[in-house]
């Protein structure tokens, strides 16, 4: 795994180990062409790298499947040169183009696959694993940083709760299709800093992140976190920056549960772990409150750790390509996880959008009054 791009942000010293540590946070104002970091490998018969192993009735099977789903015609056919594996890679460039892979591709560093394996097939038994199903899989390559401490501060003020509101409807919004990491872990990643700091003779020497000073205020207390209100039950905030941002999060939950996840066969995933070894899944998001607060730090601290193991994918969505159901189900499927990535940057951009402006308004309300 290749080890991912440093941040700009800078963050507290908070790890019992004094490596000096990579993040894999993308880069501020990172633009890569799209076609790199979310888009479908070239599919070939017989192909034995780049996580592609099909035979040539996979293929034929799945290029009948999407006419029959009319994801794909006759010119398609014409245009592909009359072979499938090339019509399968246009449908699925076409599918993804459509559903906002650009705007995704600026923001976050993800590769999607299709193949045998749910992980690069070179290193399997050329698809002795696959049980007779393809798989689209979901992986990380670099964390979307996504600050919210402010907005959250904001709602609250507007309302007592919405703050805790908004926050617990993103995050679970997002987990529902996708690795989070969040104050949860970075707390879980404290404790373990603590169990290991006590463990040595001089346990006072190391600096330990403190989550609790860095929580927004409304997020300090356990019973709000626990039993939050719902965010529609509050109601649109007047001013109009935060009226989007409350209205694209409901848009967001709505998207994120218009459809359950898909499920693997436990039994199978199981060995798949067990077998190969896999590390949990790499964050696809970040979610800290401010830059260099203890999420941040912590996060920062198991970046170290993180690529030692294969990880396994944030998401894997098992289609068989000789029913046309499971290949249609597969791209209903697709279409959310991209519908849930385009909102997720609407909402940062909002986010940095409404920063920026209250920034602009101070700068200028401080040249007038000197």
């Amino acid at each position: 795994m290749q080890r991912l791009a440093r941040s700009k942000q800078c963050s507290r010293t908070g790890s019992l180990n004094a490596k000096k540590r990579r993040s894999r946070l993308s880069r501020n104002g990172y633009l890569a062409n799209p076609a790199s970091l979310i888009g479908m490998p070239k599919l070939e018969a017989g192909h034995a790298g780049n996580r592609i192993t099909f035979g040539c009735t996979d293929l034929n099977a799945l290029a009948q499947a999407l006419v029959e789903i009319d994801l794909a015609t006759e010119s398609d056919w014409i245009a592909a040169g009359r072979i499938p594996a090339a019509m399968v890679d246009s449908v699925f460039r076409r599918f993804l183009g459509s559903h906002g892979q650009q705007i995704i591709a600026e923001h976050f560093e993800l590769y999607l696959t299709l193949g045998e394996s749910i992980f690069d097939a070179r290193y399997s038994d050329s698809g002795a694993d696959s049980h007779g199903q393809l798989f689209l899989v979901l992986n990380t390559e670099s964390s979307f940083p996504l600050g919210v401490g402010t907005v959250i501060e904001e709602l609250e003020a507007c309302h007592p709760g919405m703050g805790v509101a908004f926050y617990e409807t993103l995050r679970q919004a997002l987990y529902r299709w996708i690795r989070v990491y969040d104050d949860h872990d970075a707390s879980y990643r404290i404790e373990q800093m603590v169990e290991w700091a006590e463990g040595e003779d001089d346990p006072g020497s190391h600096e330990i992140p403190k989550l609790d000073q860095d929580l927004p205020q409304c997020l300090r207390s356990p019973e709000s976190a626990e039993s939050p209100r719902s965010l529609d039950s509050f109601p649109v905030p007047a001013e109009p920056r935060l009226k989007d941002l409350f209205q694209t999060t409901l848009e967001l939950h709505r998207a994120s549960h218009s459809m359950e996840r898909p499920r693997v066969d436990e039994e199978w995933l199981h060995y798949q772990r067990s077998y190969y070894s896999f590390d949990m899944p790499l964050p696809s998001v970040l979610l800290y409150f401010r830059p260099g607060d203890a999420v941040m730090a912590c996060f920062d601290d198991e970046c170290e750790y993180w690529g030692q193991e294969t990880p396994e994918p944030n998401l894997i969505i098992p289609l068989r390509p000789a029913e046309p159901g499971s290949v249609r189900q597969a791209f209903a499927v697709l279409g959310t996880l991209l519908r849930v990535l385009v909102l997720t940057v609407r909402i940062k951009t909002l986010i940095e959008d409404r920063e920026k402006a209250k920034c602009d308004s101070a700068s200028t309300s401080e040249a007038n009054w000197n």
